[in-house]
Order: C-alpha cells, then structure tokens, then sequence
C-alpha cells in the first residue's frame, strides 16, 4: 500500500508545481529547474553517487574528482530545467521557440523525407532537452511520434502523452506494436528513439560505450533494416537559455549477410556518434542512470 499512496502523494504536489511554472517567465521558470535539480543531487545521495561513479567510470583520469562533481552537479540542474521546460510545454509556440533556437543540417531530414515509402527513425539520446526535437518537428508539422516506455506513475504518463500532443507529436509504447512503427516509416513518417539506455529487457548487443562494454538496444537497426528507414541521429543541445539542433548525417548501415554481425556493427556505429556527444557535453547528459548494468556473458567480457 506504501507505493500507491507515495506515487499518489508525489502526484498531487506535482499539481502544484505545474500551476507555478506556469505562471512563471521562461528563464525564472528555467531556473527554478535548475535549483530544484541540485537540490536533488544534495539530497539524494543515492542518485549522487551514482552519477559520480558512472562519470568516475567514463573519464578514470582524464578529469579531476572536483571536475567531475561539477559535472554531475549541472547535469542534475539540467534535467531540473528540462522538467519545468516540459511543464510549459502548454505555452510553447513554434514562433516563440524558434527565437531561441539554432538548427543546423535539417536538410538531411528533408532529402530523405522526399524519398517515398521511406521514413526516417530520429535517433537521440538523453542529452541536452530531447523533448526539444519533437516538440519543434510537431510544430513545423512533420508527422510521426516519439516512443517511450511505459511509466510507474499512470497519472503523469497520461499527462505526458496529452502534453506531446499539443505540439501534434504522438507517443508510441515501447512494449506496443512494432506493425504500427513499421506502417509510418512505410508513409514517410518520423520516428524519435530514444536508445542510450541499459534496458534488459528489450533486444540488445554488448557495444563500446566510454572504454566499457554496454548493452544497447538493437531495435532501431533493427527496424531501418526491416523498412529501409534512414537512421538519422539527431540532438538537442543547451546553450545558456538557448536550444540547438543538430541533425547528423545518416548512419550508413553496412550489409554483409551476416545478420548478426551487422546487427552488432551497426548499433556500435550509432553508439560511437552518441559516446562523441557525451563526451563533447558530459554536463547535459543523464550520468544517473545505470548505463553499464547488464554484465556480458563471461564468454564475451
């Protein structure tokens, strides 16, 4: 009964908080995030060692441990900022971000996009604000949607959902059905993935991730091959109170008709573009999360 009544709790105050932010200007809303951010980090000292020995993990001796603290610190504040972003989310207009936004190589979305039958999986990661990308691509009026996980708190995944759709972005469950992934990169659809995160329960490989092997899901290869889809990563980076998109060039699959092998090549060839990012801007990256959970078989450590 004790998780139901926490998760119910956790809710209601949420309520509370929205109504502020709401009423908030941008950049007081922002930084209300930020402080409410590394108030976590000082409180949660589960979280903050977590992130401190996975950043410890990453960079050993390329970084001192007061670099690293300070690292850990602002990514905290980060995702502060990115939650009361998200919060506004109700405010946003396409004219209005579009003043606080840069978007470099948007035409590698377009060229493919103009290709029939062939859609384009927007390959991201937990970096910077994600949310960003959709909301801005819902916006302009792309079509397509993002997936995601199931969430532990129905109430705020129902309220997550309707807030994409205000920006025409629509959410599709990890756990649903891949046949409608399929039949909307089939019509030239976008879809936003997510897939820098140790998930055991989905199919993955074991890939080079910061010097360590990581298990990585192999489900956006996995659909480009099934649907000729370009894989396109593309991220959202924070600079000061302003966004920028970047859209790379898409990943180019190798195909030796060895499907496992090119299954594990090509999910690596995407993760080293993520691992380039990161590593570019450690601060605006989810170092709390468990990235190196799922040991390799003892056969292939």
């Amino acid at each position: 009964m004790k998780r139901p009544l926490q998760r119910s709790l956790l809710f209601l105050l949420f309520w509370p908080l929205w109504g502020v932010v709401l009423l908030l200007p941008a950049p007081v809303a922002r930084e209300l995030g930020a402080w409410l951010g590394r108030l976590v980090y000082r409180c949660s000292s589960r979280e903050r060692t977590r992130a401190l020995d996975h950043l410890h993990l990453a960079f050993g001796r390329e970084r001192s441990s007061q670099e690293l603290e300070r690292i850990a610190r602002a990514c905290f504040a980060n995702l502060g900022r990115n939650a009361c972003e998200f919060l506004s989310w109700p405010k946003l207009r396409l004219q209005t971000l579009e003043r606080h936004l840069t978007v470099e190589g948007r035409a590698q979305l377009d060229r493919v996009l103009r290709e029939p039958g062939r859609g384009v999986i927007l390959l991201t990661a937990h970096l910077g604000n994600w949310e960003i990308i959709g909301a801005y691509l819902g916006l302009l009026g792309y079509r397509g949607g993002v997936v995601a996980r199931h969430l532990r708190y129905p109430e705020y995944e129902r309220w997550q959902i309707a807030l994409r759709r205000r920006t025409h972005i629509e959410t599709f469950a990890r756990e649903g059905s891949v046949k409608e992934l399929l039949r909307r990169l089939r019509d030239n659809q976008t879809i936003g993935i997510l897939a820098d995160q140790d998930v055991d329960s989905i199919e993955g490989v074991f890939v080079d991730f910061f010097g360590r092997p990581a298990y990585t899901p192999t489900g956006p290869v996995t659909l480009a091959q099934a649907t000729g889809a370009a894989l396109l990563p593309v991220f959202c980076l924070r600079e000061g109170g302003r966004f920028r998109i970047v859209f790379e060039e898409p990943v180019r699959l190798v195909s030796t008709g060895n499907a496992r092998q090119d299954l594990q090549e090509n999910t690596a060839r995407w993760s080293r573009i993520v691992e380039g990012y990161v590593r570019r801007y450690p601060e605006q990256w989810v170092w709390m999360h468990r990235r190196w959970k799922t040991s390799p078989p003892a056969s292939s450590a």
